[in-house]
């Protein structure tokens, strides 16, 4: 017998009924629940976000007004310090117009000072040598027309009365207080007249006797150079070279020559120039025979002060070897000459025909070689 079946009344099948879809209900609301936490949830972490956002925004904010209040403040700096410079250069304005003004005001002095002086230095000019005396006193004729004492005659140049012994002071004060330009030709500098003569002794135009032994030439020393290779009457054309100072120092130079018989026989001979630079200062080796004697002189084309600081070595032996290794050889140590100096008084290394002869019995030739060192004197 099977169990038995209860028979459910019409009420409680319509309370489980109920009951079902209360549950199904219950699950549904569960479900949006759960969905709605989770939306929560990420509402929630987003409006963090918005927050935090809005932070960064507020203080980013913030920052832009401390920026502008800043540039603000230093803006308003700026104004108050360009206030300053425009006040600054308007008074430079000021100062550079006064200083214009002045400087307008001299020139225009000088101007005149200096047309005063020309009219002065033209009353004062020899009418005969048409120079400016540079020694006083000054002869003046009695009609006030002035000659230099080189230039004076009897009768005055200008206006041939007699000249007699009238002297001008004016013409000296005169002298005394201008520039006077240097004598040499291609000089165009001016020195006061206590000064021009200490000028004269050293300027870089001034006249020199070419060095050439046969040479009778008198010519600027700025252009003795081109003289000597070009125009001078040598019977051989001088053989320019450049030498730096340092090479001078550290090493001797040795120059060959050649003697023919007429110059070994004969009283005289010349030998070819040597010229040689070194840094700015020029010098030569003059070599020739004199009175049966064999001069050999280092001329430096500067002045006797600057030869000073110099000190030169010249040795006279035979020819492809050395003067340490020379058997014959004749030496000579000192300062060199100055271009400034008589040729007749060039110093150096003098040899007579037999010490030559000694030299040239060396050879199969009569050659020779001259070596030679220069060097500047320390702290000179």
């Amino acid at each position: 017998m099977g169990p038995k079946k209860i028979k459910m009344t019409k009420v409680e099948v319509n309370y489980e009924e109920e009951l079902a879809a209360s549950k199904a209900t219950l699950e549904d609301k569960n479900l949006e629940i759960e969905a709605l936490k989770v939306k929560a949830a990420k509402d929630l972490k987003k409006h963090a976000q918005t927050v935090e956002t809005v932070q960064k925004m507020k203080t980013a904010l913030e920052d832009k007004n401390e920026e502008i209040e800043t540039l603000g403040k230093k803006a308003a700096n700026d104004l108050k310090n360009h206030e300053k410079t425009v006040q600054k250069f308007e008074l430079m304005k000021d100062n550079d117009k006064t200083e214009i003004n002045n400087l307008k005001r001299k020139l225009r002095e000088q101007v005149k000072a200096k047309n005063i002086v020309d009219q002065l230095k033209e009353k004062i000019e020899c009418p005969v040598c048409f120079e400016i005396p540079h020694t006083g006193p000054v002869p003046v004729c009695p009609n006030g027309h002035l000659v230099c004492n080189e230039c004076k005659a009897d009768a005055c140049p200008t206006c041939r009365v007699n000249m007699g012994d009238g002297k001008s002071l004016l013409a000296m004060t005169v002298i005394e207080n201008i520039d006077h330009r240097c004598k040499f030709i291609d000089c165009e500098e001016f020195f006061p007249l206590d000064e021009i003569e200490k000028h004269a002794k050293v300027c870089g135009h001034r006249t020199v006797s070419c060095p050439g032994p046969k040479c009778t030439v008198k010519v600027g020393l700025s252009k003795l150079l081109t003289h000597l290779y070009g125009d001078c009457t040598l019977d051989v054309p001088a053989i320019i070279k450049k030498a730096s100072l340092v090479e001078q120092v550290s090493a001797v130079k040795t120059l060959k020559f050649n003697t023919s018989d007429r110059g070994r026989n004969g009283k005289s001979t010349v030998y070819k120039l040597n010229t040689f630079t070194l840094e700015d200062i020029s010098f030569c080796i003059v070599t020739e025979k004199r009175e049966w004697l064999f001069h050999f002189s280092f001329v430096m084309f500067a002045s006797k002060e600057e030869c000073s600081k110099y000190k030169i070595e010249m040795a006279v032996h035979e020819r492809n070897v050395s003067s340490e290794d020379s058997e014959v050889s004749f030496k000579f140590s000192g300062k060199p000459c100055s271009i400034d100096v008589d040729k007749k008084e060039f110093h150096g290394l003098k040899i007579d025909a037999q010490g030559m002869e000694q030299i040239w019995s060396k050879s199969t030739t009569l050659a020779f070689s001259l070596s030679f060192s220069v060097r500047k004197i320390p702290n000179s």
